[in-house]
């Protein structure tokens, strides 16, 4: 077992290990984005000379640069086999790699009158998804203070979009999904079904219906846990089992402080893990959770939980997860670091290696960000 540095965690008194010291820093992919590889490391954004993606060995600390090219932009990893799509925008081509060493294939390159940026792939890696969005976010930017004022301007800006389809093989271009006053966003294709995606709508998360599948031929448009003004759903994720899709819950029905305090992390209700099949129907929802958490993510067995602590709960967090127990006990492994900044969180991505004795996530060490671990034994 290896590392840059370890020390005892201040506040919960484990073992850290610092597993990266990169001049330009290194982080987790997004939380919903997988970083399995079929060795046992997980995928990394580290810069180096012949790329951006690096794979990191959880127990030895162990980094392989991936030569990608400077402008790859991950789409998709498969972790069953460890295939590998990515995006290159000087020339509008999209790449696919059999990780941990495979050579670089051509997939397709996009139509020229393909609009929008490539969002996803489909887990067959015959059809790309573009997300194209139809608004000014110089004249009306994320709010990242809680100036409740900003919070409103952000989220009542006009706006549109559009979510289309685009087959590998013929460049055969379709629209799937098209709105007006909101964005579609969050795109991801199913990791088992070809011709299932799912998106949100970007409205405020408890005033309207945030999550949605549709098919890759545009039929289908189907809720996903159908909401009533006040309840709040958001950050939906792909279970390990893809006949689920998971998310965070908050029923702010009644609540008087909904217009004053928007922000699900400064709500005075509590959250909760919830399920929904793809019919669209709950299928679970815990008891309250301990905090409020930017995001809640599923080990790839499903047998693990973790959470990212916000504002005055700025720890990584994890659980045992049973889908027959109401109760999931989130216990605080390792402090963060990071600033909290409103409605953006920490940038932590935490995940738990394939075999779960570890949860890694991203941190700030000396002023750049890197990857970090803590040993999973909560009880």
């Amino acid at each position: 077992m290896s590392e840059i540095h370890s020390w005892t965690d201040e506040h919960t008194a484990r073992r850290v290990r610092q597993l990266t010291d990169l001049p330009d820093g290194a982080a987790l992919p997004y939380f919903r984005l997988a970083k399995h590889v079929p060795d046992g490391s997980m995928l990394i954004h580290a810069r180096h000379e012949k790329g951006g993606l690096m794979t990191l060995e959880p127990e030895t600390g162990r980094l392989r640069p991936l030569p990608l090219g400077l402008e790859a932009h991950y789409l998709r990893l498969r972790a069953s086999d460890g295939r590998l799509w990515y995006y290159t925008g000087s020339d509008r081509s999209i790449w696919s790699i059999d990780l941990p060493a495979g050579r670089p294939e051509l997939v397709m390159r996009l139509p020229a009158d393909a609009p929008g940026f490539v969002a996803d792939m489909t887990c067959d890696g015959r059809v790309a998804l573009l997300l194209e969005q139809d608004h000014d976010l110089k004249e009306y930017p994320i709010p990242t203070t809680k100036d409740v004022a900003t919070f409103w301007r952000y989220i009542n800006r006009p706006r549109s979009g559009r979510i289309w389809a685009v087959e590998a093989e013929t460049g055969a271009l379709g629209k799937l999904v098209e709105t007006e006053g909101v964005c579609p966003s969050h795109v991801e294709a199913s990791p088992a079904d070809p011709t299932l995606v799912r998106y949100c709508l970007d409205m405020y998360d408890a005033y309207g219906q945030r999550v949605w599948t549709v098919r890759t031929d545009g039929t289908q448009h189907r809720k996903i846990r159908p909401q009533a003004y006040g309840e709040l759903v958001t950050h939906e994720f792909w279970w390990p089992d893809p006949s689920r899709i998971g998310y965070t819950y908050q029923d702010r029905r009644g609540d008087e402080t909904l217009s004053e305090r928007p922000w699900a992390e400064y709500s005075p209700r509590p959250t909760h893990l919830g399920l929904a099949d793809l019919d669209g129907n709950e299928v679970y929802l815990s008891e309250p959770l301990n905090c409020y958490h930017t995001h809640l993510y599923c080990s790839r067995d499903g047998r693990w939980i973790s959470g990212e602590g916000t504002d005055g709960h700025s720890y990584v967090w994890a659980a045992p997860f049973s889908p027959d127990a109401g109760r999931i006990e989130m216990t605080a492994l390792a402090t963060v670091h990071t600033p909290y900044v409103p409605f953006r969180g920490q940038g932590v991505n935490c995940d738990f290696s394939a075999d779960g004795r570890w949860l890694l996530y991203t941190d700030t060490v000396a002023g750049r960000h890197q990857i970090l671990a803590c040993r999973n034994d909560s009880p």
